[in-house]
């Protein structure tokens, strides 16, 4: 009972109820947090730790550098028409088969989500483009949105970017190492029995030249336009090997995007890289904000004392 009346309790619950309080009327998650950890500072007795605030906003730069860079890389195969052109001889190549186009489409809509950790990238990119091609396919509005928003968060979950396991590994100092394997069997398996519960009953054979007359890009032929993706697969399975070769994800989505930029259609690569980092400032924000509701937690002691009571939970309890 005498934890109870520790003041690190009491830190803490001035954090949590001020950040439930905060997001009840609505203020953005991200800017709770911050308030949340200043609360948490000014019941510790310091009014306004700046350098902690600012150590907390940078604890998640990697996680933050490779959410933008993949939303940059993301961004430019889409303005490159790359999506369009896949999604489009996806669509082309298996009319005839609507259950396994359905299920393909439902793979290309993850790819977004598994490539940014971002279940609103997913939604931005390869659900735009995808949502037509499940029109097309005889989807209502209403299941071919339901499929997305479920890709959305199988991609988001599936590897290589795993943000929530990222963060909690950065968290407990646990490296983001053999997430692979589990991550696939979470999510694959799940995504094409939801696509089909969803979707299988009202799928149809496409009408090729309705498909092709309604098409707002034409596909891009040539070799050229798959670039950027081939070069992004080559450069990450070449860090997954032990040869000592490390560019990091960050530089490796940077490469692809520039790529990008003089393959296919050409596009601004600076008003590319502008778009998708102001599409992406929600989710960044939140990682800036988790860093120093973590970081304060950790100088008033909040965070020592969850550490310790839990190790000092019987083996069972805490598995």
């Amino acid at each position: 009972m005498t934890a109870i009346y520790t003041p690190e309790v009491w830190y803490f619950l001035v954090m949590l109820a001020t950040f439930v309080g905060l997001a009840i009327i609505k203020i953005p998650i991200s800017v709770s947090l911050m308030f949340s950890a200043l609360a948490g500072s000014i019941a510790f007795g310091e009014f306004f730790p700046l350098r902690h605030l600012v150590e907390g906003g940078f604890g998640y730069i990697d996680t933050i550098l490779v959410i933008g860079s993949a939303m940059i890389f993301m961004e430019s195969i889409k303005v490159s028409g790359l999506l369009d052109t896949i999604a489009g001889n996806m669509t082309i190549a298996f009319h005839k088969k609507p259950t396994f186009l359905l299920v393909l489409m439902t793979f290309f809509i993850m790819i977004a989500g598994m490539i940014t950790g971002s279940s609103t990238a997913t939604v931005l990119t390869t659900g735009a483009i995808a949502f037509p091609v499940l029109k097309t396919l005889g989807l209502s509005k209403r299941r071919a949105g339901s499929i997305i928003a479920m890709s959305g968060i199988y991609g988001m979950i599936a590897p290589p970017i795993n943000l929530p396991a990222m963060i909690i590994g950065q968290g407990v100092d646990m490296p983001y190492i053999g997430f692979t394997n589990p991550l696939l069997l979470m999510t694959f398996p799940l995504a094409i029995v939801t696509s089909l519960i969803i979707g299988v009953r009202q799928v149809k054979p496409v009408d090729l030249q309705e498909f092709v007359r309604t098409r707002e890009r034409e596909p891009i032929k040539g070799f050229a336009v798959y670039l950027p993706l081939i070069i992004m697969v080559i450069l990450m399975v070449l860090e997954n090997v032990s040869w000592g070769f490390s560019l990091g994800l960050p530089l490796i989505f940077m490469i692809s995007a520039i790529v990008a930029s003089f393959t296919g259609a050409r596009g601004n690569l600076f008003k590319i890289s502008l778009s998708a980092v102001q599409n992406s400032l929600g989710i960044l924000s939140i990682l800036i904000g988790v860093g120093m509701f973590i970081q304060i937690m950790t100088l008033n002691g909040g965070r020592g004392l969850i550490v310790g009571f839990l190790n000092g939970l019987p083996q069972g309890a805490l598995l």
